[in-house]
């Protein structure tokens, strides 16, 4: 991930500039005298990599063998449905699609916010039924 960097003092001054560039994708570090002292990153890509982070510290629940269902993430902490949803994907449990749908986020961005975190993408389908689900979940987003 390529981090764009910043002085202090250019903060203060741009900070609008800065936050724009955060949401498109461009974590920005922020130095005082040529060293970090913060990095600034997009809320939905935060939320991402401390599910990825919670996953792989082991802190994942027992999941439905099912599959997620939209009433298991009825209630949950903002952080919690970013975690529970990825505890279901790098479970393999659910696709990007679903993942995605789970978190109220286009494939597209899921996909293109993976791709820029180091996510694994798991492409295609397992089974006819995961193709046909993947197919529904694509149904929902395009324009009608």
């Amino acid at each position: 991930m390529d981090y764009a960097h910043v002085r202090k003092t250019d903060l203060a001054r741009n900070t609008s500039q800065i936050i724009r560039n955060v949401m498109r994708g461009q974590p920005t570090v922020i130095e005082n005298h040529g060293q970090a002292e913060a990095i600034v990153v997009d809320v939905v890509d935060y939320l991402i990599l401390r599910a990825l982070a919670n996953f792989h510290a082991g802190n994942s629940p027992v999941l439905d063998p099912n599959g997620p269902s939209d009433p298991e993430f009825a209630g949950l902490s903002l952080q919690e449905r970013y975690n529970r949803a990825m505890d279901y994907y790098l479970g393999k449990q659910c696709s990007t699609g679903r993942m995605a749908e789970l978190l109220k986020i286009s494939w597209l961005d899921m996909r293109e916010r993976f791709n820029r975190l180091g996510v694994p993408l798991f492409l295609g389908p397992a089974t006819p039924e995961d193709a046909r689900a993947e197919f529904d979940t694509l149904l929902k987003y395009l324009p009608k």
